[in-house]
């Protein structure tokens, strides 16, 4: 992780404390406690199919009387081995278009490597200035690699409002400004690689009963400069108790880019070869594409936009403590 990681976590966790630090502390000042929940998901098959799943979530939260600090961190990182094949012996001689009989062969297991890889963390410090009213200020980093984002770095702040608060029912939101510093694998010439945005963002928690919470958190990023070039990320999870510090947890997440990353593909075609006069060589030769049969042939590289939506679904152990 980046250097500016670890300064900033450990800013956030030493800020309440200096917010709150009084020399004539009242009881009413102290820290009402720290809360941590772990989610962890693994899937791995091996045999015919080399494959390897690990999702990893992370939640620290500290509270005091008129004020919080939140640090999370998500991760999913997939690894998938390519498909096997068989390889000749050396020293065989065979002509084009034939393949040696008896000959012997070598099977190749390609080792297992980065398939997916999805990264977010963020922290975040919240003060009350009234009962239903407060101001934030935090930062985050991104990676999604399927999605063309490499690293991306947002420090925000602004205001809120809380709407509710108690064990049963927690809902606020939040609105601000921000600046985005991205990095892509592509160079994109209609977009910035850093802007300043406006920032929304809503949380909320309710439980039903003993067994049963469910909690939804949406934040949308867009930018000053280009009202197009915006993001959203929203998640949405259904939580059953199974015992006082280990639940069951089942989530969906949606990560919107409007203006996704640009991704070049090769450009390939199925053609079959045209001789108008019979004669090979004469020049007159022409490749017409085919929708099935021929050849294939390489043109080179074309540019698209990537997809706009990512869809992440989760089933996990929570740990609480």
């Amino acid at each position: 992780m980046p250097s500016w990681f670890m300064l900033l976590t450990t800013v956030l966790i030493a800020l309440p404390a200096t917010a709150f630090a009084q020399p004539d502390e009242t009881p009413d000042e102290e820290l009402r406690g720290w809360e941590n929940a772990t989610e962890l998901s693994l899937v791995r098959t091996g045999g015919n199919a080399e494959t390897q799943t690990l999702g990893f979530s992370n939640t620290l939260r500290g509270t005091w009387p008129a004020g919080r600090v939140r640090i999370r961190f998500d991760g999913v990182r997939s690894r998938t081995a390519d498909d096997r094949f068989l390889v000749l012996e050396p020293g065989l001689r065979f002509p084009p278009g034939a393949l040696p009989d008896g000959a012997r062969t070598t099977m190749i297991q390609p080792p297992a490597g980065a398939d997916v890889e999805q990264y977010f963390v963020e922290g975040r410090f919240d003060r009350e200035i009234s009962d239903r009213f407060l101001w934030h200020a935090g930062w985050s980093w991104d990676r999604n690699t399927d999605a063309g984002i490499l690293n991306r770095r947002i420090a925000f702040g602004g205001v809120g409002n809380v709407w509710a608060e108690g064990e049963d029912l927690a809902w606020s939101t939040s609105y601000g400004f921000s600046f985005t510093d991205r990095e892509e694998p592509d160079p994109d010439p209609a977009k910035d690689d850093r802007f300043g945005g406006v920032r929304i963002n809503g949380d909320y928690m309710q439980r039903f009963g003993s067994v049963t919470s469910v909690d939804g958190d949406v934040t949308m990023n867009v930018s000053l400069t280009d009202s197009s070039d915006y993001s959203l990320n929203a998640a949405s999870a259904i939580g059953l108790a199974m015992s006082e510090h280990l639940s069951l947890r089942v989530s969906v997440q949606w990560l919107y880019e409007n203006e996704p990353a640009l991704e070049d593909l090769v450009v390939v075609a199925q053609v079959a070869l045209l001789d108008p006069d019979g004669v090979p060589g004469s020049g007159d030769e022409l490749f017409e594409t085919v929708a099935g049969g021929g050849v294939e042939i390489d043109l080179g590289t074309g540019r698209i936009r990537r997809d706009r939506l990512d869809t992440i679904l989760r089933t996990a152990l929570v740990i609480s403590f």
